[in-house]
């Protein structure tokens, strides 16, 4: 039985070191990735027209809106021009909305494919109780175009890059020293004619020692941020030069202009839907049931 107790104690001893060397190893790791951030933040130079060569969707993508974010500002944006609007919400179309009016001669591509597709809706008997946020077309080759554009151009990475240098693994001290531990307790084990033990004790010596010298092997692969440190200025240049979009600061009772919408939610995120319609956030997620009446 004490020869059971010694090997589980070596088995434990050998894990624990394995460990406490696996999380030191992670830690070195994260260490080279912030030196790596923060020295590339301290190189980072934008040219001086940056933030006007780049629209609210560039800007929108590398504050991590997504596909989500470009979409809820055009939405913004047709809904502060009128051309999108909501019906009551006790009529016959809860949360949708209906294209009305002409869209601004300003509008781009995907402003029109929104309203195209809301106003074609109303052709159809369920259309023409509106059409639901969720259900209009996703921005997809508007933001992969902007994503191209922002790598191209320094502000961004490609998705799921690695940081420089392979990650490679250090000598784990802890587990040497664990695989020195099974030296003596191999010895004891064979003095008490405990073969089985003995050979299982040294098995686990090798393999920690084998754990401990292999240094070639990759471990935890460090991701870099899909924004650059430019990206990261340049954003920071765009909220200080419209900071008057800020929906934190500007005043409740100052209507946001219908050109500078798509930027306002591009910087500073869906807050800015509530100051342009109250039904906006509300009727934005699709809802876990149906929310049509029977025979729609």
């Amino acid at each position: 039985m004490t020869d059971w107790l010694i090997l589980f104690g070596c088995l434990v001893i050998a894990l624990t070191a394995m460990s406490v060397d696996g999380i030191g190893r992670a830690n070195a790791e994260d260490a080279r990735l912030e030196a790596f951030v923060a020295e590339e933040r301290r190189s980072a130079v934008v040219e001086p027209d940056a933030v006007e060569r780049l629209g609210p969707v560039e800007l929108g993508w590398l504050n991590s809106s997504g596909l989500r974010g470009v979409k809820e500002g055009a939405v913004a944006r047709l809904v502060a021009d009128g051309v999108l609007r909501r019906l009551p919400p006790d009529g016959p179309g809860p949360q949708r909305w209906v294209a009305r009016g002409t869209l601004p001669e300003d509008a781009d591509e995907f402003e029109r494919e929104l309203w195209t597709a809301a106003a074609q809706s109303r052709a159809h008997s369920v259309g023409r109780r509106g059409h639901y946020l969720w259900a209009l077309p996703d921005p997809v080759g508007l933001a992969r175009a902007a994503e191209a554009r922002l790598i191209s151009e320094g502000y961004a990475r490609q998705p799921g890059e690695l940081l420089p240098g392979g990650g490679q693994r250090h000598r784990g001290r802890w587990s040497m020293a664990a695989a020195a531990v099974a030296v003596p307790v191999v010895t004891v084990l064979v003095v008490d004619h405990a073969w089985v033990r003995a050979v299982l004790a040294l098995l686990v010596g090798a393999f920690t020692l084998g754990a401990a010298l292999n240094s070639t092997d990759s471990i935890l692969p460090r991701r870099l941020p899909a924004r650059t440190a430019r990206g990261a200025l340049v954003l920071h240049l765009a909220r200080e030069r419209f900071a008057d979009l800020n929906p934190a600061t500007r005043p409740a009772s100052e209507a946001y202009d219908p050109r500078t919408v798509r930027m306002a939610v591009a910087l500073f995120g869906s807050p800015v839907l509530g100051r342009i319609d109250d039904g906006l956030r509300s009727d934005w997620d699709q809802p876990t049931t149906h929310v049509d009446g029977p025979g729609e």
